[in-house]
């Protein structure tokens, strides 16, 4: 029989967690994170971070 642990953790930072600004915007680092993740599947996003990087 086969054992497995599933490590679980307090923090989901990097994952799934986004921060938040006071006036309910995204962090410019997060922001960035999930544009860059999009523009992996989406080459309209990558025009945008041309443009948000320039």
């Amino acid at each position: 029989m086969v054992h497995t642990t599933q490590v679980l953790t307090t923090s989901c930072l990097g994952r799934t967690c986004l921060k938040w600004q006071p006036d309910g915007e995204l962090t410019a680092l997060d922001l960035q994170l999930v544009l860059e993740r999009l523009a992996q599947v989406d080459q309209d996003v990558v025009a945008i971070l041309d443009r948000t990087v320039g």
